[in-house]
């Protein structure tokens, strides 16, 4: 399928492209938009592993509503080889008059999450620097990390410069981008057109953003399970 306005990255290929597509064709199949999610997110952490030392230690920080399906195929996939920990954020995102907020409103902090020097920021799509900013500053003070990655199939094309303009130097040059397409366009409310099709709550299936309704992702509950076990 050609786009008009979107560019790929040079970590996107055949194969990639083809769950990209499909984003866009299952719109109205949660079922098989969530398989398109998670082979995208297995592609990207195959990128990942390619640039990541298997000595470091990653945390993948994601939402909740991409931690069962974008994040869930990166995170297994980093696991194989890294040692990896994970940190999920309930954000609850809406409009002000001067932008938008997301302010963390639930979250989980995997043990030995504090250990990690690379952090990899997950997210199904980056429009501006709002929830990756939000979530990026709750972890900066717990962790010494010395790369953070920010990792999404689709990025609008000004985001990496809007979310670079948010830190300060020290900051900002430990950035990595690793996208897979760029749009050039967004709606009046700031989605990205085309992006991943709409809204990621209804898109999945899941009606709304999970800290309004409580949704509790496998990925954290099959953690606490393991962590309940080790104990």
């Amino acid at each position: 399928m050609t786009i008009q306005g979107r560019q790929f990255s040079v970590y996107a290929n055949e194969t990639s492209k083809i769950y990209l597509d499909g984003l866009l064709q299952h719109r109205n199949s949660p079922t098989d938009y969530r398989q398109d999610m998670i082979a995208l997110g297995d592609h990207l952490g195959h990128v990942l592993a390619q640039q990541i030392s298997d000595k470091s230690k990653c945390l993948i920080v994601t939402t909740a509503e991409d931690a069962d399906f974008l994040a869930k195929g990166i995170f297994e996939t980093l696991c194989k080889n890294h040692t990896t920990t994970a940190a999920v954020f309930w954000n609850n995102h809406y409009q002000i008059n001067s932008g938008s907020v997301a302010p963390v409103v639930h979250k989980f902090l995997q043990p030995g999450f504090d250990e990690s020097d690379t952090l990899v920021i997950v997210k199904s799509v980056i429009s501006g620097s709002c929830v990756v900013r939000t979530n990026l500053l709750a972890l900066l003070e717990q962790v010494r990390v010395s790369t953070i990655y920010i990792v999404a199939p689709v990025v609008y094309k000004k985001a990496e410069s809007t979310l670079r303009d948010e830190f300060p130097p020290e900051i900002s040059s430990k950035f990595r981008f690793i996208y897979l397409a760029e749009d050039e366009k967004r709606d009046t409310s700031g989605e990205v057109i085309p992006g991943i099709g709409g809204h990621v709550y209804q898109l999945l299936g899941l009606g709304d953003q999970p800290s309004r309704t409580g949704y509790m992702p496998t990925l954290v509950s099959t953690l606490v399970d393991n962590m309940s076990l080790a104990n």
